[in-house]
């Protein structure tokens, strides 16, 4: 009977609320064990290279793993620039702080105010920078979508450097990232490097991922959660331009900043992605790194960090 039953599809509202129930307990547990791990260095290496990172309250401890996973495996102290969305309390900056030594931290606040002096001469760009629009994803949860404008303007309106880690608080690197470092330190490399989206999981009737293949054609768009941009191909007159052609797309896609950004990387030319060991989702001890944008598989895969950064 009990096997009877787990094969059973639960209603929709319980097993998204179950879903959640579940990944929100195994966050809390992200949390508690990122405040365990070691402080981590940053600011002393390679000043024309920056990590660039978007968070709020409820990615301080993911941000901490993800960033600490790269700085451990790269073996650098390089800059961490860390962008909030609005949400962060003084907590939270404090814990930021103390884990990533002279991090530098953006308040939404400051940066608003830097960002419209810079960009007001292009008005398309300051629709999507600075009018929010509330949507809700497929578990329910509302959510600003134009909020991932700060990570096509303030990533690099906001930096000085040359060469920008486009990253997000949900990928971890579980190996040297030799090809990225390579990038990172060759000023003279004007070209850009980014992952791609190459698996599309598999799922039982209950929802729950039972395995990965690979996407047929094969991808060839960057996917903006790591992204590595050489600014020399940042422009915002092409930027202001591309919105408008495409402003009917800006209120519907949530990943209109990472069309934006494939607009501007395609325009440029030279670019590459990166090999599949920096992979997306599917991840196994191969891989240099992984996007997990389904986030239980982030909070499942921490054990393999937990004594490294410990």
């Amino acid at each position: 009977m009990a096997s009877l039953l787990s094969e059973r599809r639960l209603p929709w509202g319980v097993s998204q609320w179950l879903t959640r129930y579940k990944q929100e307990a195994m966050r809390r547990y992200c949390d508690y064990q990122a405040l365990a791990t070691r402080p981590y260095a940053t600011g002393e290496d390679c000043p024309h290279f920056e990590l660039h990172i978007l968070l709020g309250h409820r990615h301080v401890g993911m941000t901490l793993w993800s960033v600490k996973s790269f700085l451990h495996y790269a073996g650098r102290k390089y800059t961490v620039v860390l962008h909030e969305d609005g949400s962060l309390t003084d907590k939270d900056i404090a814990t930021l702080a103390r884990h990533l030594v002279n991090a530098r931290i953006v308040r939404k606040s400051v940066a608003d105010e830097q960002i419209r002096e810079q960009i007001k001469h292009f008005p398309n760009c300051c629709a999507y920078r600075f009018s929010p629009k509330e949507t809700t994803d497929h578990r329910g949860v509302k959510y600003d979508m134009h909020i991932f404008a700060l990570r096509l303007f303030d990533f690099n309106l906001l930096s000085a450097a040359t060469k920008v880690l486009v990253l997000d608080a949900d990928v971890l690197f579980f190996k040297k990232p030799q090809e990225i470092i390579n990038w990172a330190e060759d000023p003279a490399d004007r070209n850009s490097l980014f992952s791609i989206e190459q698996y599309v999981p598999l799922r039982n009737v209950r929802y729950e991922v039972t395995g990965f293949e690979r996407k047929v054609p094969p991808p060839t768009d960057a996917n903006a959660g790591l992204l590595c941009l050489d600014k020399r191909a940042y422009d915002l007159e092409a930027i202001e331009t591309w919105i408008d052609r495409n402003r009917e797309l800006m209120d519907k896609l949530a990943t209109f900043e990472q069309h934006a950004y494939n607009h501007l990387v395609k325009r440029k030319g030279g670019s590459m992605a990166l090999p599949d060991s920096y992979s997306f989702n599917y991840t196994d001890d191969t891989v240099v790194a992984t996007h997990f944008a389904i986030k239980h598989l982030f909070f499942g895969n921490l054990h393999r960090l937990q004594h490294i950064l410990a």
